[in-house]
């Protein structure tokens, strides 16, 4: 399963979600979400000719830029390889890569990848369903030759929109390693003293509202 993220002429990503079926003409229509805070719509429908078509001066009015999908058993050295610089503890690359095997936290939840318009793997993470609504968010990590371009940030938002269509009111916990600020312009907010355990991570959420002592509960128990 798979889905394309796509770059707007005037500059707003959005996650393709699929085409649909027009109830009068049967007419496709391309459905597709948000990768930013819209006031307006956060899901929209395009009839596909459209959405695939080009503007008055040429230039086309969704480019891809990226894809979506599931990680599979193949891909699990190349995802690790994301991440080994900053949590490899002085193992070697195989020696880590056989510790998450034997990892339970690591084994559990469903990864997700980003690859860049060229079909080149560049960013992933894990998302760890804990009960209808909620979500952790965990190893967020980026190819050390692709840093610095946004591709975790988009892989991130697109997760998240993708979660979120299916269910509108999802919350989401993780730990940030980084800059918080990069977290909080997709909602995040770093969480009271108390909700903190580790030094070098900020335990963040979605939403305003404290957390319930079931969602603390997740939060201490998974991460």
């Amino acid at each position: 399963m798979s889905w394309t993220l796509y770059r707007h002429y005037k500059g707003n990503h959005y996650l393709r979600l699929g085409v649909a079926a027009h109830s009068e003409d049967l007419s496709p229509q391309v459905v597709y979400r948000c990768l930013y805070d819209n006031p307006e719509a956060r899901t929209w429908v395009r009839p596909q000719p459209m959405f695939e078509g080009v503007i008055e001066d040429g230039r086309q009015r969704f480019t891809p830029v990226g894809r979506l999908r599931l990680v599979q058993p193949e891909d699990m050295r190349t995802v690790l390889a994301f991440g080994y610089d900053a949590w490899k503890h002085d193992k070697t690359f195989d020696q880590y890569c056989a510790d998450k095997d034997q990892d339970p936290n690591h084994l559990r939840g469903t990864r997700y990848l980003l690859e860049d318009a060229a079909g080149q793997p560049v960013s992933a993470l894990n998302v760890l369903r804990f009960r209808e609504s909620l979500i952790g968010l965990a190893s967020v990590a980026t190819s050390p030759e692709q840093r610095g371009k946004g591709y975790a940030s988009r892989l991130l938002r697109a997760v998240m929109e993708l979660h979120r269509f299916a269910q509108l009111d999802t919350r989401f916990l993780l730990f940030s390693e980084v800059k918080p600020a990069i977290y909080e312009r997709h909602g995040f907010r770093v969480l009271p003293p108390e909700h903190q355990r580790f030094s070098k991570s900020l335990a963040m959420a979605t939403g305003e509202a404290p957390l319930s002592a079931a969602e603390a509960d997740f939060l201490k128990t998974y991460f």
